[in-house]
């Protein structure tokens, strides 16, 4: 496999290549800064080292005098933390089904989703949108120099999980005509993770409070180094400017819906987009958090209904609890709180605004569900989220992912790979494994696992229940 590391700086590129491409491999560029506030399992400790010059991609291609189809991935993280020389993220596989990956990096946390602008009267003139500008700059690179690694300019698909997913989506409305790509594949998550410039704003007014109160100004922050104004950001919460209110998304830094570079509704710039879609989530996202949260461990009743009430309309929290404690498992009874709390939280961060894409978008959208559970913790995780990463990059195969993988980690990954990157060939993800069908055809998706199917989506109608009864501030 050949493998290029290219670095970008202000819109033009360094390349490191020799006249034997096939053999170049190349040390994995430094990861963005990372703004930690609690370590996991996830947790990658093999990254590169952290440095603001983080703008870097990687390339993995086949045959460079080849024409084609370009994946390029974003990858996850909150918005503040993650790489794409991450372990999980393979370059190994998914070229070998005749597509040119490409990873990319973008600024994190405060140095690319903090809008300070306003606040700090255009002394620093960070939009919020930084982290977006990057991504974009690294898509416009590929589409224009990609030809030149065996790729096709003008078939290129966006694919992402989590942040990245979110960002996925947020660059389909950036660029709706489907000149810069023309598919995208949004694994657990949708167009909803941005703020207006008053939730902006107020994320920027505690950042430099925060700043303030460990003894540095204004001034002061243009020449910190980078893990000093990390340190500041971990210190900060979303809920510190919630005022006792639900926020959503419940991240605190996230791009900023300005009018301006990122519409003021991403989802309707996007309503009537050529751009064709995936769109999926796994069955068990929340449990990566439920299943450690000391609040979920410990969750009881009047909690429970307590947090029901502080997301949903008065009306509407006694049908919700009724459905979710009714749909669980006899293994779930005896910690129920806890569970039915996670699998809402499952439907309202991830499955409402997958459902949301896929109703707005249909007759150019596939959906998904990943319910294959890991063998992790005895199985309690179940399908948590980001599970499926392994499968889709092939590391599966690899003797570092086999505990957190299903025994039928081959199957798996194969009906990923061979679906994704059909996708990225024809804008459709059949293969001889499986023909999907169009959401808008019966309200159908593929379920994803050891033995796939198609079917209608059976969370629909309990998502759509939380959607109509949230209460929006």
């Amino acid at each position: 496999m050949q493998k290029i590391l290219l670095k970008i700086h202000n819109g033009c590129l360094q390349k490191k290549l020799n006249k034997e491409i096939s053999h170049l491999a190349f040390d994995r560029g430094f990861s963005a800064p990372q703004t930690i506030y609690n370590e996991s399992f996830l947790t990658d400790p093999s990254m590169p080292d952290e440095s603001i010059d983080c703008l870097t991609l990687n390339i993995a291609s086949k045959d460079v005098s080849a024409n084609m189809p370009v994946m390029i991935w974003i990858h996850g993280g909150a918005y503040i933390t993650g790489s794409s020389n991450s372990v999980v993220y393979d370059l190994d596989y998914l070229p070998l089904h005749g597509v040119v990956l490409v990873t990319i990096n973008y600024r994190l946390g405060p140095f690319g989703f903090l809008k300070l602008d306003e606040v700090t009267n255009g002394q620093i003139k960070s939009t919020g949108n930084e982290g977006l500008m990057d991504q974009k700059l690294a898509i416009e690179w590929v589409k224009e120099n990609i030809s030149e690694f065996g790729g096709d300019p003008e078939n290129i698909t966006l694919f992402g999980e989590s942040a990245g997913a979110w960002s996925v989506a947020l660059q389909s409305s950036i660029s709706p005509e489907g000149n810069l790509f023309s598919k995208a594949i949004c694994q657990s998550g949708g167009m909803n993770a941005f703020f207006d410039t008053n939730r902006g704003n107020k994320w920027g007014e505690l950042f430099i409070k925060t700043a303030y109160d460990r003894g540095f100004k204004i001034n002061d922050l243009q020449t910190l180094d980078h893990q000093q104004i990390t340190k500041i950001a971990s210190q900060m919460k979303h809920t510190m400017i919630a005022k006792g209110v639900w926020l959503s998304p419940e991240v605190g830094f996230a791009p900023i819906a300005d009018g301006n570079f990122l519409s003021l509704d991403p989802i309707k710039n996007f309503k009537n987009s050529s751009i064709r879609l995936i769109i999926g989530t796994t069955s068990d996202e929340y449990r990566l958090w439920s299943e450690f949260e000391n609040y979920y461990l410990n969750l009881d009743k009047k909690n429970f209904y307590k947090r029901l009430a502080k997301i949903f309309k008065k009306d509407s929290v006694k049908e919700i609890a009724n459905i979710y404690l009714g749909d669980l498992d006899d293994y779930q009874q005896e910690n129920k709180y806890k569970h039915a709390l996670s699998n809402l939280m499952t439907d309202w961060t991830f499955g409402m605004h997958a459902l949301d894409l896929l109703e707005q978008h249909q007759d150019k959208s596939y959906g998904y569900f990943f319910n294959e559970p890991s063998p992790l913790l005895d199985g309690k995780l179940g399908a948590y989220h980001a599970s499926e990463l392994p499968y889709v990059f092939g590391s599966a195969n690899k003797k570092i992912f086999r505990d957190f993988c299903s025994k039928n980690r081959e199957d798996i990954s194969n009906f990923f790979q061979f679906s994704w990157s059909q996708f990225a060939k024809t804008g459709s993800p059949s293969t001889f494994l499986m023909d999907w069908e169009v959401y808008e055809d019966n309200s159908s998706i593929t379920y994803i696992n050891s033995v796939p199917k198609i079917k209608t989506f059976k969370n629909k109608h309990r998502i759509k229940l939380l959607n109509e009864s949230k209460i929006s501030f």
